[in-house]
């Protein structure tokens, strides 16, 4: 019987990249990331403001809450948005 080779291991990115460079997925993704950056401290500005007022219900604080995440949401999807572009824009293999 003769012996087979081992398999060669493909290179990392070996190629051109599978998806375009896109403009708008980096520029959603900065965009996303500085509305962040204005509606989180908003948010924080918006639950104090309502705890000093002496407005403990229910509703103040859920609409605070509620920036908040929609804060939290706009980062998210900047970071990966830019994530995306750049592991395309320089091949990296998912």
């Amino acid at each position: 019987m003769t012996a087979t080779p081992p398999p060669v291991p493909a290179p990392e990115s070996s190629g051109p990249p599978d998806e375009p460079k896109s403009f708008l997925r980096a520029l959603i993704g900065v965009v996303s990331l500085l509305l962040s950056m204005v509606v989180i401290p908003a948010g924080f500005v918006l639950l104090v403001t309502d705890m000093q007022a002496g407005d403990s219900s229910r509703r103040a604080l859920l609409n605070s809450l509620a920036v908040l995440s929609i804060g939290g949401g706009l980062m998210a999807l900047g970071i990966a948005m830019l994530i995306w572009e750049m592991s395309v824009r320089y091949g990296v293999r998912r």
